[in-house]
């Protein structure tokens, strides 16, 4: 019979034709999971952002919960003061977080208050100015500005009197007379929200206290809002009260500094940009970026950032690392404003730049408070927790700035800010993080940690150690410890083999050690005396007794 040889490349060459027909097939397996999967997670996306809307619109109630309260106000301020006034309320239906809304109240009628007794004329003096009613009139409207609210509150009275304001703020001290003479309209008008500062000449129930326009100032504040005044003298006044929508859901931009991760609120930068070497102009003491016709100084951010703790060794979010930056964003930078404030008494800068490593996302997230035992800055917004449990802190742009501003001199680069002076860079390390460094060394965990926070919320630096070895480890490392919170019973090396430990090394002998132990008795008590500690304290203790001790120690070995 006649029949075809197969040779062995013959048999080699189909087994692999198949081979690759069987790898196409499962590539082609692969890429149909892949889009089946992408699908599913499109649904899954698109139901969470669903339920996150639900859950935000069940927390929004009508603004005319709040702004229904005012015609009544209004019109006993009307009857007891003899001053007719009609209020005009529009955007009551507009919906605001509940968490919002309830804070709204008080700022709000501080403003109608104002607006009643500083802004509107007596009925006789209105009837002299031709065009103007009788009866004045303040009206409070509300509208959606993007992911914002404004809130105005004006009316028609007499306006502000800048020349009065002026006078006021020489006789108080507060400006010199050539200031008074030169100070800008929206200067001046800053003055108005500052403690103490009334233009009434009597006091009465409702002005002369300066006690008012403060309150919206700081309440504006708390609810990451604004305030600004426009007046017309002879016409009217309206204050523009511009805030969140929600205090829990916000846009945020994720970047790092070093292997740290930070949010920035978006709503508070101005702009984020790549510069270009042509852009920055590097001076002795100063760094400058050429933006918009204008010079801004620009300084890193983690140059501007202390701890009063060691930060820990974290493994760096999955969520994040995922995540590509392009490989030309070589040191952003993020522009920041004032808004109309300048950066310090000695500077007119209005913006202020600030250096980050690395640009992650922008994206949409959930804020949650700090708990109790955090004493978190003023520019902390809170936190965000992301998909894999990563914690990242939230930082407020504008209220970050106004903390570096209101630094004293001696405590970090505050001056440098207000006065333009010297770069993150050659400001002292000692200066940038000045606290005093404690050492707390207690095997059991949540002791260790709860005086830890104790004492961080006290101002000092806090290492922690389980026991005596780890003890001596972290002094060796950390050689710049002023004074030492030690247990006596331990693991591996004792509260009693430590202190031998300590008197036995001289460099470590003359740090004051507080002994803190549940042992009571006279016989420990003395041991431990003998062995060299400073002072001996009994678990529970006074919180306020114990940081009063450690302050009085510090500062005699100080």
């Amino acid at each position: 019979l006649e029949m075809d040889t197969y040779t062995a490349l013959y048999t080699y060459t189909q087994t692999l034709l198949e081979e690759m027909v069987q790898l196409e097939e499962a590539a082609a397996d692969i890429t149909l999971f892949n889009r089946q999967t992408d699908q599913l997670l499109g649904q899954h996306r698109k139901m969470l952002s669903q339920v996150q809307d639900d859950l935000m619109y069940a927390r929004m109630v009508p603004l005319g919960q709040v702004l229904n309260r005012f015609p009544r106000v209004l019109r006993d301020l009307s009857h007891t003061y003899g001053k007719p006034a009609d209020l005009t309320l529009e955007g009551t239906a507009l919906l605001v977080d509940k968490a919002v809304l309830e804070k709204l109240y008080d700022p709000l009628l501080h403003l109608l208050r104002n607006g009643f007794d500083h802004g509107l004329e007596a009925p006789d003096e209105r009837t002299q100015q031709p065009g103007k009613p009788e009866i004045g009139q303040i009206a409070i409207g509300a509208c959606y500005r993007g992911r914002q609210i404004e809130i105005e509150v004006s009316d028609d009275g007499r306006g502000i009197d800048l020349a009065r304001v002026s006078q006021r703020l020489i006789d108080l001290g507060w400006l010199s007379a050539a200031e008074g003479s030169t100070t800008p309209a929206d200067q001046l008008y800053r003055y108005l929200f500052e403690p103490g500062f009334s233009t009434a000449e009597q006091v009465s129930d409702l002005s002369g206290r300066g006690v008012g326009l403060d309150v919206v100032q700081d309440q504006m504040q708390r609810l990451k809002g604004t305030v600004t005044v426009q007046s017309v003298a002879g016409e009217g006044t309206r204050f523009t009260l511009s805030l969140p929508m929600t205090l829990s859901i916000v846009n945020l931009l994720i970047c790092f500094v070093g292997s740290t991760p930070l949010a920035f609120r978006t709503d508070s930068i101005t702009e984020i940009l790549v510069p270009q070497s042509h852009q920055l102009d590097q001076q002795p003491n100063q760094t400058w970026l050429t933006w918009q016709d204008q010079q801004v100084p620009v300084y890193g951010l983690g140059d501007l950032l202390s701890y009063r703790c060691l930060r820990p060794e974290l493994p760096l979010s999955q969520v994040l690392a995922a995540v590509p930056s392009p490989s030309d964003w070589e040191a952003p930078i993020l522009i920041l404003s004032r808004g109309d404030r300048p950066l310090g008494p000695t500077s007119d800068h209005r913006f202020f730049a600030i250096q980050v490593d690395r640009l992650v996302t922008e994206q949409e997230s959930v804020i949650k408070p700090f708990g109790s035992a955090l004493s978190p800055p003023s520019y902390a917004y809170g936190c965000t927790v992301l998909g894999d449990g990563s914690v990242i802190p939230v930082i407020d742009g504008q209220a970050f700035l106004d903390d570096l501003i209101s630094r004293p001199a001696t405590s970090n680069a505050a001056t440098t800010l207000g006065q333009i002076a010297l770069p993150p860079s050659e400001i002292p390390q000692a200066t940038l993080h000045s606290a005093t460094t404690l050492l707390v060394v207690d095997d059991a965990v949540t002791s260790r940690r709860t005086l830890a926070l104790s004492l961080e919320r006290a101002g000092y630096r806090v290492l922690q150690a389980r026991d005596g070895h780890e003890a001596l480890e972290q002094l060796e490392q950390n050689p710049a410890v002023g004074l030492i919170v030690c247990d006596i019973e331990m693991p591996n090396m004792n509260g009693f083999e430590f202190l031998t430990a300590r008197r036995q090394d001289p460099a470590l002998a003359p740090i004051p050690t507080l002994m803190l132990t549940s042992r009571s008795n006279d016989k420990h008590r003395w041991l431990a005396m003998q062995l060299g500690a400073t002072d001996y304290f009994t678990k529970p203790y006074l919180e306020q007794e114990f940081l009063g001790a450690i302050a009085t120690h510090l500062q005699t070995t100080g």
